[in-house]
């Protein structure tokens, strides 16, 4: 079987030469050698120098280059290794991010073995502390498993396992690599559609992902809004698919996940509360157009107290992805003074528990949002 991994990268000269060795490693170990490609986005760090700098085993082939595509983002990078991938006549692609310090050989193992197995689609699984991945916490995984059915609980993990096959399909539409999908909204793109195109699916167990993670109330950027935007542009494309599902099934897991506590992520509870009440004045008019009467009200109350629970959370996405497809929300950021609030709400009510704890209020999310959906068929 042949394997390529994939590396999409902008300035990590600090991190990119230990995912190459480790990917490097892996490739040798378990399938004799491979490929590994690093697609960058210009970095003037040297991290092109530090990739083919790196010293691997005999037998690994190692290339990087500058992505062409005119869109600067992840997604373009991973388009052009996809690109690479069909070129070099690839049996599995294995995208790991430039950032990732808890890589194992192994790790690369997991991602393209469940391939050869007859799956098309690899996500991770892995364990994060409770306030690493508040967007995937809060929006992607719920708004994913309830609208496809499927309990994929990383929806935008950003390290994946993809077959040949799949790989024509994310490259047969070249209008939708001119969205936000060139940008971070490429790991919803890619889950998304291997969902709704009835891909076999499969989750690999990872452990402990540790990177360089982000204090949500410092540091959002354009991520939420490319991320959200996307999840809403497939809702339009995909309505016949998610329109039907009624239940979550359990997508199978491939390995045995060893439960350990991560290192902590600080949250600012302060300033996202501050920001949220800053951002929502900023934002209240438009918000008053794209959300029921209801859920404004409810919305207006909520920001007082903090306390938003499950079901105000899923009217506020529901009413969100209807505004967008009405034109009425041309992006997702006037969303944003919520998912802060909803964030805060969060931190507030897992102050005390631990991680494994904390997991159990994502999960029963998700079936809330299930729960929920006839509200937005209502709407939609």
């Amino acid at each position: 079987m042949k394997v390529m991994v994939g590396i999409p990268s902008y300035n990590n000269a600090d991190t990119i030469g230990f995912v190459v060795k480790q990917a490097a490693e892996g490739l040798k170990k378990y399938f004799g050698g491979g490929i590994i490609a690093n697609a960058d986005g210009g970095s003037s760090d040297g991290t092109r120098e530090v990739v083919m700098k790196t010293r691997v085993p005999e037998g690994v082939e190692v290339m990087s280059f500058v992505y062409k595509w005119p869109i600067p983002g992840k997604g373009s990078a991973m388009k052009e290794l996809m690109e690479l991938a069909k070129e070099k006549g690839v049996d599995v692609l294995v995208f790991v991010d430039s950032d990732l310090r808890s890589i194992t050989p192994e790790w690369i193992y997991k991602f393209a073995k469940p391939v050869e197995d007859g799956y098309d689609f690899v996500a991770p699984l892995y364990i994060r502390h409770k306030y690493d991945g508040t967007i995937t916490n809060n929006i992607a995984y719920p708004m994913t498993v309830s609208l496809y059915g499927y309990n994929v609980r990383q929806p935008i993990g950003g390290d994946f396992g993809i077959s040949a096959k799949l790989i024509d399909v994310y490259l047969a539409d070249e209008e939708v690599w001119k969205t936000d999908v060139a940008r971070f909204g490429v790991d919803i793109f890619l889950t998304t559609t291997a969902l709704a195109e009835g891909f076999r699916v499969v989750q690999t167990a990872l452990g402990l992902k540790i990177h360089n993670p982000k204090d949500p109330a410092a540091s959002l950027g354009p991520m939420f809004n490319q991320v959200v935007g996307t999840l809403f542009m497939l809702m339009k494309k995909y309505e016949e698919k998610w329109k039907p599902v009624k239940n979550i099934r359990d997508v199978e897991v491939f390995g045995e996940i060893q439960w350990k506590e991560p290192e902590e992520v600080k949250v600012t509870l302060e300033l996202l509360k501050q920001k949220a009440k800053e951002l929502f004045k900023e934002n209240e008019a438009i918000l008053k157009k794209a959300l029921s009467e209801e859920t404004f009200t409810q919305v207006t109350k909520a920001l007082e107290t903090f306390e938003l629970d499950d079901v105000l959370w899923s009217h506020i996405l529901f009413d969100g992805a209807v505004a967008y497809k009405r034109g009425i929300l041309k992006n997702a950021e006037p969303l944003i003074p919520l998912y802060f609030a909803k964030t805060a709400d969060f931190v507030e009510k897992t102050r005390e528990l631990t991680t494994a704890e904390a997991e159990k209020i994502i999960q029963e999310r998700a079936k809330v949002f299930l729960e929920e959906k006839d509200y937005l068929l209502e709407k939609w």
